[in-house]
């Protein structure tokens, strides 16, 4: 599983989702009241995420015997009407001048390539279910908090692309020459480890072409995306009455659940 990768990791339209996805909420979390507030959603640099592995997988370089036969390969690919001796010359200059090749190159390569990526990315983390306890309690300080409930279709008209997690024990490694750019970017955003299985996590995500200020990252939603507020079974009677006030005013078509 772990080295499949497919369109429907990276296109809405070629799997099923469920009609409602979830966000778990703390409402004494200041940042966490803006979807309600403002009715916006916040797009998470990747670099936020606490799991180190997260959006950050492991890489494969070739090693620097490999590489004349990669450049070589790659000339006649782009060059089909060189002669043989353009091939071998321009095999053998990038075999030696490519950052490939060059430890300190490379890693300034890297530096740069996930500072971009972390920069002009950005991902909202939402959940097909909405009464799991470690997630109540994980998510929406224990159980004091709130959980929305968004209609996907219109989510996903705002935001973009997107698609469901995969868990494995074992982390597919993103490969620098062999995968492309839609592949490697789908191995990183939909693969986590098995430990987080219970979130059962669907992902949107947006690139922008320049890199995005705090105020480009909160992208504002139809009124009736929201359509469930799931008060938790904690919360307190002032958040209660302030968090049902709200929604009464704001989004009256949402449904409102005690549990």
């Amino acid at each position: 599983m772990k080295d499949k990768i497919t369109a429907e990791f990276v296109d809405v339209d070629s799997f099923t989702t469920p009609n409602v996805l979830y966000k778990y909420r703390d409402w004494d979390n200041v940042y966490h009241k803006t979807i309600l507030l403002e009715n916006k959603i916040f797009l998470s640099p990747p670099k936020d995420f606490k799991d180190n592995l997260d959006c950050n997988l492991p890489e494969i370089f070739p090693q620097k015997d490999e590489l004349y036969d990669i450049f070589l390969e790659k000339s006649k690919k782009e060059n089909p009407s060189g002669s043989r001796q353009v091939h071998r010359a321009y095999a053998r200059y990038w075999s030696e001048k490519s950052p490939l090749a060059n430890p300190q190159e490379l890693k300034s390569l890297i530096t740069e390539n996930n500072d971009e990526f972390n920069e002009r990315f950005g991902i909202l983390s939402v959940t097909e279910d909405c009464s799991n306890e470690e997630m109540w309690e994980k998510y929406a300080n224990d159980s004091k908090g709130i959980c929305i409930g968004f209609d996907t279709e219109k989510l996903f008209s705002v935001v973009g692309g997107g698609g469901k997690v995969l868990y494995d024990d074992i982390l597919p490694e993103t490969d620098f020459i062999n995968d492309d750019f839609k592949t490697k970017h789908a191995k990183n955003i939909f693969f986590k480890e098995k430990k987080w299985e219970f979130e059962k996590e669907y992902r949107l995500h947006k690139f922008w072409e320049n890199k995005p200020s705090k105020e480009d990252r909160n992208i504002a939603m139809p009124k009736d995306c929201i359509v469930k507020v799931i008060l938790g079974k904690n919360i307190s009677e002032e958040n209660k009455n302030e968090i049902t006030k709200l929604i009464n005013e704001k989004y009256p078509k949402a449904e409102i659940v005690n549990i």
